[in-house]
């Protein structure tokens, strides 16, 4: 028998993938039968669930902000602005589905009621075509959540059922809803037109203004549902998709899907409506502001006007017209500019009280007149106020989509508070040095008015009139001026924001459901299942089943068979069973096949695993090592498993020292530990217990194994090591090194082909020699005897009699044939063979 040797093909993974494939093809009216269900239950999902449409419009949005009721007006040079504020598009985003536009719209389209026809399974969504109408009694509550089934008995009645768990009942005198959960049934008969009073609902019942073809309708469920105002709008705020069409562009398209494609066109077109509609009344309120200021600053001065030329012309008609001398004339002319730039400090003065007052109440923050009003050309202080006012624009915006409690809201509130410290300090800093400004004014025009207290007196009355009359005109004309523009400004009434596409319908069909997406997905899940199925079942039945699947699957040498054991008490160290006759016939076979591979005495020593429990390792062993002593070879049987020992349970308790005994200290003799068998005197056993104290594997690297088994070499034709499992520790490699031949056991039904890759490689890495594999409880054709792969001819086996001569051919024919159908070389049967007759 040769020793296994590597080939370039990986024998296994083709037989698993064909045997893979074999098992497909078997079930393949199963996949049938899957593909079609399951491609059959999604084409009824698609006809059966309510197809969803989408609608789409674009807004062209002005990012400059250079509204005529924001800006300045586009036919005067030098109007009177507001803050010039680019606009941030993903805040008007948010503007868009905000909670509050959204009521408004969904308030003046009337969508609290939804009409319904279909049946259970296959229900559809009306809209401005039905049997009949609801209206509506505002005063009274209204129920929601819940659906109301009208059924037509004539043209003049109708029955309104509904019947529900838990709905929701509004309070139209507090304004609150509140939910009742109890069981609600309602039929009754009404007349169309006439009012339905309930506690818990109120509306009108009536036919359409329009004519509707009743039989369009017939065998249909009729039915609406009423939703509250404040459902509806976050319903469509959060269906509305707003979405930039560029990165490059200011251009933001509007999506809204629905069943009813009109529906949501006519919404659409009320959320523009009312979005530009708001953005002018905004702007509107600020202009109304401007122009609000300024008239009162035009009522003080023009006041004040009236007064000084009064007192002028009075003093003129007194005195009889004194001229002025060119002294009074150039003092005069410094006193006018000197006051003039004096009452332009003090409106900045009080621009900067005014903005202080602002700052303290969050509301007024989008009323704030822009510094370019007063006359202030201050950058800081205009990007101060850009910046809060788009702080509280994203504020608005992250407490209506996250909430009160959001982290992000918190990280704004404290960009505001930093924003706005720095504004008042700016603002003070402003105010202090305008206050200085002011003194210095002051200083200069008393030194101007001591000049002109040396005038005569007439002469200097006269100076003093006229410096007064024209101060206030000039303030007069400059504000006159500045309203005129404000009202052209406001006059051209040109929005920001225009639609570019009207609402329309995304393509010609339904967005959903996708019918083809739908089929396909169908199809893969009916192939998937059946393919999951296939794969269980082929990864449980890839467990050995016979020998010539072993074969194939394994370049390593099968040294014999085993065959199944039906007797119910098996023999152990401690009695006397015999075994049926086929499975001692079994063991005698493999008996000899090691004796035939052992040729010098000296190597002697056996080792057997497995690769995982339960695969009858240590029976193996056992009755291995029984067939040698009954045969007159002296053999000693060693229990190496320190971890489950097995010939403990099989001798009931140690009655001397054990393998564990001898190995943890000097003081123990191997004589001491050796046991013989009562029964069957030349087999000699080392039994061991499990020890707690000391790691297994410290036991097998004791400096005494190593001698203790080439001393005893010498004493026993064969020394036989039961060694745990391979595939669940290393122990069993760690003896590996005195074993002269190394049997793996693998059982039928329990082993499995993908555990032996493992043992390959490490034969392969020549970790391993001599290596052979004994397959156990072999039944039927698997349970074969002779040398090499094939049968010698015996033909022992349930239900198969012994063979006569001419079987002998046949039955090697058949093997070597069953070899080269299970990807086994013919040569490495030649091989076998002629080793054998060797």
């Amino acid at each position: 028998m040769e020793s296994p040797k590597s080939t370039g093909s990986n024998i296994y993974a083709d037989l698993n993938l064909a045997g893979l494939a074999k098992k497909i093809w078997e079930k393949k009216f199963l996949f049938a039968v899957s593909v079609a269900l399951c491609v059959g239950i999604a084409y009824v999902y698609a006809k059966i669930v309510p197809p969803i449409y989408a609608v789409k419009t674009t807004l062209l949005i002005d990012s400059s902000g250079n509204s005529r009721k924001l800006g300045d007006s586009k036919y005067v040079e030098g109007g009177v602005g507001l803050i010039d504020m680019e606009k941030n598009l993903s805040n008007e985003m948010g503007i868009l589905t905000s909670y509050s536009l959204m009521e408004k719209t969904v308030r003046d389209l009337d969508f609290q009621v939804s009409y319904y026809y279909g049946t259970w399974y296959k229900e559809r969504e009306a809209y401005g075509y039905f049997p009949f109408e609801v209206d509506l009694i505002d005063t009274s509550a209204q129920l929601f959540g819940a659906r109301f089934y009208v059924e037509i008995l004539s043209g003049q009645r109708y029955r309104l059922s509904i019947s529900a768990k838990e709905f929701d009942v509004s309070n139209p005198s507090t304004g609150t809803t509140r939910t009742v959960e109890r069981k609600f049934e309602f039929s009754e008969v009404f007349f169309f037109g006439k009012e339905v009073v309930h506690d818990y609902f109120h509306f009108i019942v009536k036919k359409p203004d329009y004519k509707v073809v009743l039989e369009d309708f017939e065998e249909q469920d009729l039915s609406f549902q009423i939703h509250s105002i404040s459902g509806l709008a976050k319903s469509y705020a959060g269906k509305l998709e707003v979405s930039q069409t560029d990165i490059n562009a200011s251009i933001l398209k509007l999506v809204s899907q629905g069943q009813v494609p009109k529906k949501e066109v006519d919404f659409l077109n009320k959320l523009t409506e009312h979005y530009i509609q708001s953005k002018l009344e905004e702007r509107d309120e600020i202009a109304m502001s401007k122009e609000s200021f300024i008239r009162e600053q035009l009522a003080s001065v023009t006041d004040s006007l009236a007064k000084a030329e009064l007192r002028l012309e009075a003093f003129r008609a007194r005195s009889q017209a004194v001229d002025l001398t060119q002294t009074a004339t150039n003092a005069l002319n410094q006193v006018q500019d000197l006051q003039s730039s004096k009452a332009q400090l003090e409106l900045k003065v009080k621009y900067y009280n005014s903005l202080l007052n602002y700052l303290s109440d969050t509301n007024s923050i989008d009323k704030i007149i822009a510094p370019s009003v007063a006359g202030i050309e201050d950058p800081l202080l205009n990007d101060n106020l850009l910046e809060l006012k788009r702080l509280y624009s994203e504020r608005s915006r992250l407490k209506y989509f996250k909430g009160d409690k959001s982290y992000d809201l918190e990280i704004i509130d404290q960009q505001i508070r930093t924003t706005t410290r720095s504004l008042r300090e700016n603002l003070k800093n402003l105010i202090n040095s305008s206050m200085l400004a002011l003194g210095n004014l002051d200083n200069q025009i008393i030194t101007y008015e001591g000049t002109i207290s040396q005038l005569p007196s007439s002469e200097k009355q006269l100076l003093n009139y006229q410096r007064k009359s024209n101060l206030y005109e000039n303030l007069f004309n400059y504000l006159s001026q500045e309203l005129a523009k404000t009202g052209i400004a406001r006059a051209e009434d040109m929005p920001d924001t225009k639609v570019l596409d009207a609402p329309r319908q995304v393509g010609d069909g339904p967005v959903e459901p996708q019918k083809g997406l739908l089929m396909l997905i169908g199809l893969m899940i009916g192939l998937i299942l059946p393919m999951g199925l296939v794969i269980i079942q082929h990864s449980i039945d890839e467990k050995i089943q016979d020998l010539s699947q072993l074969e194939a699957g394994t370049q390593i040498p099968v040294a014999a068979s085993i065959a199944h054991d039906y007797s119910e008490v098996k023999p152990t160290l401690t009695n006397n069973v015999q075994l049926e006759w086929q499975v001692q016939e079994s063991f005698r076979d493999l008996c000899a096949k090691i004796q035939f591979l052992i040729t010098d005495p000296a190597k002697n020593v056996i080792g057997l695993t497995s690769t995982v429990p339960d695969e009858g390792k240590t029976f193996c062993a056992l009755n291995l090592a029984i067939n040698f002593a009954r045969g007159g070879k002296k053999t000693l049987l060693i229990d190496s498993d320190f971890r489950v020992p097995s010939q403990i349970k099989e001798d009931g308790a140690l009655k001397k020292l054990g393998f564990s005994d001898y190995l943890k200290t000097d003081e123990v003799d191997a004589e001491e530990i050796i046991h013989v068998n009562e029964h069957t005197p030349n087999l000699h056993y080392i039994p061991t217990r499990i020890e707690e104290n000391f790691n297994p594997q410290e036991l097998l690297t004791s400096p005494r194994l190593e001698p203790l088994i080439q001393g005893l070499k010498e004493s026993y034709d064969y020394i036989i090591i039961d060694s745990p499992a391979v595939g669940l520790v290393s122990d069993f490699l760690l003896v590996t090194k005195l074993l002269d031949i190394q049997l793996f056991v693998v059982r039928r039904k329990v082993s499995k082909l993908s555990f032996l890759a493992g043992l390959e490689k490490l034969v392969k890495k020549g970790k391993m020699k001599n290596t052979f594999l004994i397959f156990n409880d072999a039944i039927g054709k698997s349970f074969k005897y002779g040398y090499g792969d094939y049968s010698y001819g015996y033909g022992y086996g349930y239900g198969y009699g012994r063979s006569k001569g001419k079987s002998k051919g046949k039955a090697r024919d058949k093997a070597r044939e069953n070899g080269q159908k299970n990807g086994v070389h013919n040569g490495q049967h030649e091989k076998r063979e002629k080793g054998i007759k060797e």
